[in-house]
């Protein structure tokens, strides 16, 4: 339910989905670090041109006692909006990730779900199964539970299936690579499958590096109309 921190590290972030013969593709800058109480999130995008300016920030506390905290900025309204915990399951950006799948990248929350050790796999990972410890969370984030493959190489999920607050297969994210940043693993490719819908969204992280100079005052959300000039 919880990894080491990381490095601090940025990069390139790039969404394509995809439904039946179309296509469309989102592409973000990228900027992330880790203390020992909070982990942020920072995406300033740049494609496509209609997108171009919006930001996303995340608080994620390690704290159960501390509520996450989320922002997004849209140029189109030139206004910061806090997004709600109710607000979770929601669709980021138009992909099949939910705004709660991006903030929480690859970590389980422990105020979200009760967790159970499933043995594991004839792959040889480890099976670790979450069931939303009640209707209101299960509502929240849109799941009901998850069961999750951990490399144990790496302890980091390589696959995570989640079904939907009654119980229904919904969506599969698929870790296809890890990259190393310093002593952490990064998910730097990932497919996440809408078994609903039949819709795509493939995820790819390019030119990751560490950010050992990544200014704090890019993690204010009063100051996220001014991201995108200034990220690294």
């Amino acid at each position: 339910a919880d990894r080491p921190n990381a490095d601090p590290r940025k990069g390139t972030i790039t969404f394509v989905m995809q439904y039946k013969d179309r296509s469309r593709k989102r592409q973000a800058r990228m900027l992330r670090t880790e203390t020992g109480a909070t982990h942020r999130l920072l995406l300033a995008f740049d494609q496509p041109a209609s997108i171009r300016g919006t930001s996303f920030l995340s608080y994620d506390h390690k704290s159960a006692s501390k509520t996450d905290e989320t922002w997004l900025y849209l140029p189109a309204t030139s206004r910061t909006r806090r997004v709600p915990a109710s607000d979770r399951a929601d669709s980021f950006m138009g992909t099949e990730l939910s705004f709660g799948d991006v903030k929480d990248s690859f970590i389980f929350g422990l105020a979200d779900y009760d967790f159970s050790s499933g043995g594991r796999a004839g792959n040889g990972r480890y099976i670790l199964k979450g069931k939303a410890r009640n209707a209101r969370v299960a509502r929240e984030i849109g799941y009901g539970g998850f069961t999750a493959e951990i490399d144990p190489a790496t302890w980091f999920p390589r696959r995570i299936t989640f079904t939907d607050p009654a119980g229904k297969r919904l969506k599969t994210i698929a870790v296809r690579k890890l990259d190393k940043v310093g002593a952490s693993w990064t998910a730097t490719d990932f497919v996440v499958t809408n078994h609903l819908t039949g819709r795509l969204t493939k995820v790819s992280l390019s030119g990751l590096a560490r950010a050992s100079n990544a200014n704090d005052n890019l993690f204010d959300p009063a100051r996220l109309d001014r991201v995108s000039g200034r990220m690294p």
